[in-house]
Parts: structure tokens; C-alpha cells; sequence
């Protein structure tokens, strides 16, 4: 009896396979929503962002749970810790010539001067609310003081350090400077004549620093939130309820 063949066997070394790797693109199946096994999921997933804004924003400013815009705690801290820096420092004048930074001295002495002589006919009158007045006005500058000097260290840091500066952050640098001055100005006046306020406290409040810092960062989320927001999903999501809800109202009373 003849012997039988194998002819439907084969030797699994002697075929040519390909190598399994990890594919470098993903597959659109892989990523398609699977609307049968979670519908609801998948809708919600779907879903337009209803609010869009730009990157910096968020460098800068948050939402919290209700999509409102406010700021960021951390910022609030940073600018804290500039505020804590300098508010016991004095006012200095780097001009390289004696006689010309000599003459800036006594001319800040002297606007000083100024301001606290202008105080006293409101001190003779109503002492209390003329010091309470000033001392807001001090913390105010000191929180403003800190805040652009924190940004600005901010803005420079991300600057390219082969390209000038640009004009915006020059005047910001400018401004900085002139609020460094004020700043260190009205506390100067508080020193010359903050025993006539009658008041018991005239020490630069670091909570009252802090609260018109978080002031000033929520007013300016707000502005850039109003400025720079793109809402036209949301306003389109919310005219077509307000024309769902018109039309089933028709359609009852019909």
C-alpha cells in the first residue's frame, strides 16, 4: 500500500510572518465613540466646548465650577511674596552722578514734604477718616506696586533673551518704577504725620494687601474673560433651547 503524502501539512518556520510592533497612528477605529455601548456617554463626550479662550488665559486666570472666570490662587501668592520683598525697603537712587542723584534725593524729600502738608488743614477737621482714606490709598499702590512688578518678572522670564524688549514690557518696566516710587512715597508720609490720623494701627496690613491684589486679578479675569472669550457655541446652545422650548409651548397650546 502506498504510503500517504502530506500534502496539506507545512512547517510554520518555513513561512514568511511579519513582525507585530506598536502601529504609529491610530486606527479611526480606535477612537471612535461607541455609541451602542454608551450612547449617553458618547453625546456628552461629543459635545462642544461651549467657551473658548486663548492659551494665556489660562497662564493667567481660571473658571471655577460654574465657568465664570476668577483668579488663580497661586498668582495671588507670587505677588504676595513680592509685596513681603519690598514693603520695608527704601528708595533708591542709582544715578552714577553724586551731584545729580543728590539732587533726586532732596527732591523726593521734598514731594513728600509736600503731601504731608497738604494733609494737615484735612487732618485738623476730621483726622480719622482723612488717615483711614490715606492708609487705603497706601495699600491699594502697595498691592498695584507689587502685582506689575510681579508680572513683569513674569513677562521678562518668557521673553527671548536675543530680541529687545518689546515696547509693552519697556512701559510696563516704566511703570513699575513709578509705583515703586508712590508706593514708598505715601508710606513716607504715613512715618511724617500718621500720629495725627488718631488712629491706634498704621501698619501696612498684609491682608488688606492680599484682599486688593485677589481684587485686582478678579477684575482683570473678568476683563479678559469679556474681551477675549469666544461664547458663540454657548449663545447658539442656548437660542436653540429657548426656540425648542418656544416651539413645544406652541405646540401645547395648539
Amino acid at each position: 500500500m502506498a504510503r500517504t503524502r502530506n500534502v496539506d501539512h507545512f512547517d510554520p518556520s518555513d513561512q514568511e510572518t511579519k513582525e507585530l510592533v506598536t502601529p504609529n497612528e491610530t486606527p479611526e477605529s480606535a477612537f471612535i465613540p461607541d455609541t451602542n455601548a454608551d450612547p449617553e456617554g458618547s453625546e456628552v463626550r461629543d459635545k462642544q466646548l461651549a467657551i473658548h479662550l486663548p492659551d494665556f488665559y489660562f497662564r493667567k486666570y481660571t473658571l471655577d465650577d460654574l465657568g465664570n472666570p476668577t483668579f488663580i490662587q497661586s498668582r495671588v501668592d507670587g505677588v504676595m511674596a513680592v509685596f513681603e520683598d519690598k514693603k520695608n525697603s527704601i528708595m533708591t537712587f542709582n544715578n552714577p552722578d553724586d551731584e545729580a542723584r543728590k539732587k533726586e534725593e532732596e527732591y523726593y524729600l521734598k514731594q513728600c514734604t509736600t503731601i504731608a502738608d497738604g494733609l494737615m488743614p484735612l487732618l485738623e477737621v476730621d483726622p480719622q477718616s482723612t488717615g483711614i482714606n490715606f492708609l487705603q490709598l497706601t495699600t491699594r499702590t502697595w498691592a498695584e506696586f507689587a502685582s506689575i512688578a510681579y508680572e513683569y518678572k513674569e513677562e521678562a522670564s518668557m521673553a527671548n533673551p536675543n530680541d529687545d524688549l518689546p515696547t509693552w514690557l519697556i512701559e510696563r518696566e516704566d511703570k513699575m518704577f513709578g509705583l515703586g516710587r508712590k508706593a514708598r512715597m505715601l508710606s513716607a508720609v504715613v512715618g511724617l504725620i500718621g500720629q495725627d490720623f488718631g488712629l491706634r494701627d498704621l501698619s501696612l496690613n498684609s491682608q488688606r494687601v492680599r484682599i486688593e491684589i485677589e481684587r485686582r486679578q478678579q477684575r482683570l479675569a473678568e476683563w479678559n474673560f469679556k474681551n477675549h472669550a469666544d461664547q458663540s457655541v454657548k449663545t447658539a446652545n442656548t437660542l436653540n433651547s429657548a426656540t425648542q422650548e418656544h416651539t413645544n409651548s406652541v405646540f401645547s397650546s395648539a
